[in-house]
């Protein structure tokens, strides 16, 4: 027997779902140890939506401003990664302004889309404060043009180590020289023009949360990495935003 659908607590417009899906489902972690990782977590509160996904490594944070109608207090839940997917596929077929009923039980969550439901059981147990792991003092600051940045990225990476899938950024006045090295294939470099003014800096990242980011961003436009040292976490932000509020953070790796 299907649980029966409760009353809707909140519902949100189908596009604002859409979007905020797609901006923090590549952070949920696979592994299955991580039980409470293997989600995302919505948060809704009267007059803003928010949803944050990680996996110890990276995590993508998600806001916007928007009312939500008869919501009186904060409501949160943990949605699974597959779930989403499916909740991604239903809130696709709608207009973007259609909205999408959330509700729940002791163990389902329940996502009603016109006449189209879908019933999840609900991931259990405490999501990390993800708030005392954002960035608080990165101020060194770099503006990329998204696009070269995403391409220089690709190719650098054909020759990052198997095993780590690092690439490194040097960041020097008005320029960024990303590259990578393979014991057997050997050296990548490319240099990119960037908004930088500070001293001399060498991070790393691995490869594949980086274009993971850059992938979700529309075409053209800005990126900007806040950064504080080399052994301290990033902040990637899109160069222009307005609506929605979107943040990643990655965790540097040795160099």
């Amino acid at each position: 027997m299907l649980p029966a659908t409760p009353k809707p607590i909140a519902s949100l417009p189908a596009g604002v779902l859409i979007t905020m899906i797609q901006k923090t489902i590549f952070a949920i972690s696979s592994e299955e140890s991580r039980y409470t990782l293997n989600g995302a977590l919505l948060l809704l509160k009267p007059d803003s939506a928010t949803m944050v996904a990680t996996d110890g490594h990276r995590l993508a944070l998600i806001e916007r401003q928007v009312e939500i109608p008869n919501l009186k207090n904060e409501f949160r839940v943990l949605i699974p990664k597959k779930a989403m997917n499916e909740l991604l596929r239903l809130a696709s077929e709608g207009e973007g302004d259609t909205a999408v009923e959330i509700s729940k039980d002791e163990s389902h969550l329940f996502f009603a889309l016109g006449e189209r439901s879908l019933i999840s059981r609900m991931l259990t147990g405490q999501f990390p404060n993800y708030e005392a792991v954002l960035p608080r003092e990165n101020t060194r600051i770099v503006e990329l043009n998204k696009d070269a940045l995403a391409a220089a990225v690709r190719r650098v990476a054909l020759l990052a180590d198997e095993r780590s899938h690092a690439v490194r950024m040097q960041f020097d006045k008005g320029q960024v020289e990303v590259f990578a090295s393979s014991g057997e294939y050997g050296e990548a470099h490319e240099t990119l023009e960037a908004g930088y003014e500070g001293e001399t800096m060498l991070i790393g990242f691995n490869c594949q949360y980086l274009q993971d980011f850059l992938n979700v961003l529309g075409d053209g436009g800005k990126v900007r990495l806040e950064l504080k040292d080399e052994q301290s976490a990033g902040q990637l932000r899109p160069g222009d935003e307005e609506v929605y509020h979107y943040r990643y953070v990655v965790m540097p790796m040795r160099v």
